[in-house]
């Protein structure tokens, strides 16, 4: 027969084996988390947008998805050249775009805007939204003029 103390120095032992097994399990679950981290620290980098905007008039948008965390305008652009080009541009989260003036009946299907982009430096069709037109002469932005763009110190094309 085991004597207290041999069996208190198994239970404890016991513990300690516990304990060793808790700490061994959460090393890869932290890693886990912080390597989940990473991709949405790097979310809202400006690296992947042109430095100034692209100014384009006579757009026809096609479709607006008033969602999270983005909203996209999606809209058509006839090139000088006559070329018919589909774009798709993104502005910010609804709270935030509401506080701007935006909301989900800002645009519609067949309405003709001018859009000022940021474009995608891959050359895709896509990019931030810097600002929109509406045919009424309207001006909606992405920020306010009191927040600093995010695209640095270019002025925003009047």
């Amino acid at each position: 027969m085991r004597s207290h103390s041999a069996v208190a120095a198994a239970a404890a032992e016991g513990e300690g084996l516990k304990m060793r097994l808790k700490v061994h399990a959460l090393v890869p679950m932290l890693a886990a988390v912080l390597a989940l981290g990473t991709p949405l620290a790097a979310h809202h980098g400006d690296a992947a947008y042109a430095a100034t905007p692209m100014e384009m008039k006579g757009c026809v948008v096609t479709e607006f998805d008033w969602m999270n965390p983005h909203s996209l305008i999606k809209f058509e652009y006839k090139t000088a050249a006559g070329d018919l080009q589909h774009w798709t541009m993104e502005i910010g989260s609804p709270p935030s775009m509401t506080l701007l003036g935006w909301s989900r009946t800002t645009l519609r299907a067949g309405d003709v805007i001018t859009a000022y982009v940021y474009q995608a430096r891959s050359g895709l069709l896509v990019g931030r939204t810097n600002k929109v037109i509406l045919a009424d002469g309207t001006l909606l932005a992405d920020r306010d003029d009191s927040t600093p763009s995010r695209y640095g110190t270019t002025e925003a094309p009047k």
